[in-house]
């Protein structure tokens, strides 16, 4: 009888292991989510599934532009980007990291066209693709992209930064009027954005739903001030004004999401 309820245990403990994996890779998430400051990476989107039962079949990824991003602190350094902790600071950006900073890596696994997305000044603040689909489930695309080595600012008390770049898995084409990243169970598009940005059609639903990459401070080569304690975690990510430049897909100078 003993051996029989271990049995039943260890069979209900696998069970409640294997949801919690398959809800861990429900989500859009980089391939590397935690990376040391002062290092390159090379890294991918991971795309695990459509919109519900449609194929995705074109991707948006927007990294925070330094200049008009938005900031928001937690006292504990160990904070996780939901944590409850984190409040909304007026700090800039650049107070915390010295740039932001990516390039494209060249790829037609899952799609043929690529652009990169820039800012004013010319700069690669994201990348989009399309031409080709993502099947709504049993596959998983990699979207290739280079982040350039992040550094936090000395003078800071940032002892991690965490970056939570917005992230658009197109389904279908449709107006901005019909868009709302608020409703999780749209056919059209799935939202990977943090849910505080303040825009109307394109915040996720809650703080799960981002896929966040930590800058890790190099405690060696960058200690803290000797004032900041423990330091503090920082999370950076595009306002709603980033989001109205740098989010929508425009090919050969004319938008073609969402839907003119």
């Amino acid at each position: 009888m003993i051996i029989k309820n271990k049995i039943l245990s260890l069979s209900a403990m696998a069970a409640v292991l294997a949801v919690a994996w398959g809800n861990a890779q429900a989500h859009t998430r980089f391939e590397i989510a935690t990376i040391p400051e002062g290092a390159r990476s090379d890294n991918n989107v991971m795309i695990p599934h459509g919109c519900a039962d449609q194929p995705v079949i074109g991707a948006i990824t927007v990294f925070p532009d330094v200049g008009m991003s938005l900031v928001d602190i937690s006292d504990d350094a160990n904070a996780a980007v939901g944590a409850e902790t984190f409040a909304r600071s007026e700090q800039l950006a650049t107070n915390f990291v010295q740039g932001i900073s990516i390039a494209g890596i060249q790829s037609r696994d899952t799609f043929s066209v690529s652009e990169l997305i820039r800012d004013g000044n010319g700069n690669p603040v994201g990348v989009w693709s399309a031409g080709g689909s993502i099947p709504p489930s049993n596959w998983v695309a990699k979207l290739p992209v280079r982040i350039s080595a992040v550094n936090i600012v000395p003078e800071s008390c940032a002892s991690k930064v965490i970056l939570v770049p917005a992230i658009a898995n197109v389904c279908q084409l449709t107006s901005l009027a019909e868009i709302n990243g608020k409703d999780s169970d749209r056919l059209d598009v799935d939202f990977w954005t943090a849910p505080d940005a303040g825009h109307p059609n394109f915040d996720a639903p809650a703080w799960n739903f981002p896929a966040p990459i930590t800058v890790t401070r190099n405690l060696d080569s960058n200690p803290l001030p000797a004032s900041c304690g423990e330091g503090v975690a920082v999370r950076i990510y595009p306002s709603a004004e980033q989001l109205n430049r740098d989010l929508p897909v425009k090919f050969d100078g004319l938008q073609v999401w969402p839907a003119p």
